[in-house]
């Protein structure tokens, strides 16, 4: 099986007074679609994540600062390498495809904030997500300033295509 090649990424820290912060399609940031505080959202994954549709959410120490990488491929990455002490693998629905990192408790998109997009609208994803707690300057998909955090890889490949009704 071919692997895929990396489209493009984003290293972003979350900005987050109470550790709770989220990948959220821009739909959902907006109102367009159900948002994860909206008490229909049935999320579901392993315990240091909560996915649903239009989001992801995770929680994290107030002590350390996490930082997120979010990638996009073309086809699936190779296999996530034995150092992430945390890897899950499922799909995920994105309405807008753009892809913002908020604050769970204060949900506002800001403009000048990088966002990734995944190109593609109404979509279902195939999504990897990684992490792991860094305590050294070692880790090369992150700058080397950082030495002691939480950090997560967000991989999104190929969109599931839709059946027409």
């Amino acid at each position: 099986m071919a692997m895929g090649e990396l489209i493009s990424h984003l290293v972003q820290g979350a900005d987050t007074e109470t550790g709770a912060w989220m990948l959220i399609d821009e739909a959902a940031a907006t109102g367009e679609q159900a948002a994860p505080w909206e008490q229909s959202w049935p999320g579901q994954g392993p315990d240091w994540l909560t996915i649903g549709p239009n989001a992801l959410l995770c929680d994290t120490p107030r002590d350390f600062t996490p930082y997120i990488r979010l990638e996009l491929w073309s086809d699936q990455p190779a296999a996530p390498e034995p150092a992430w002490e945390h890897s899950w693998t499922d799909e995920i629905f994105f309405r807008s495809g753009k892809i913002h990192l908020l604050d769970y408790f204060d949900p506002c998109i800001d403009s000048r904030l990088p966002f990734l997009d995944l190109g593609h609208q109404n979509a279902t994803w195939l999504v990897r997500a990684q992490h792991k707690t860094l305590e050294n300057n070692q880790e090369t998909d992150f700058p080397s300033y950082i030495y002691r955090a939480e950090i997560y890889k967000f991989q999104f490949w190929r969109p599931i295509p839709q059946d027409s009704p």
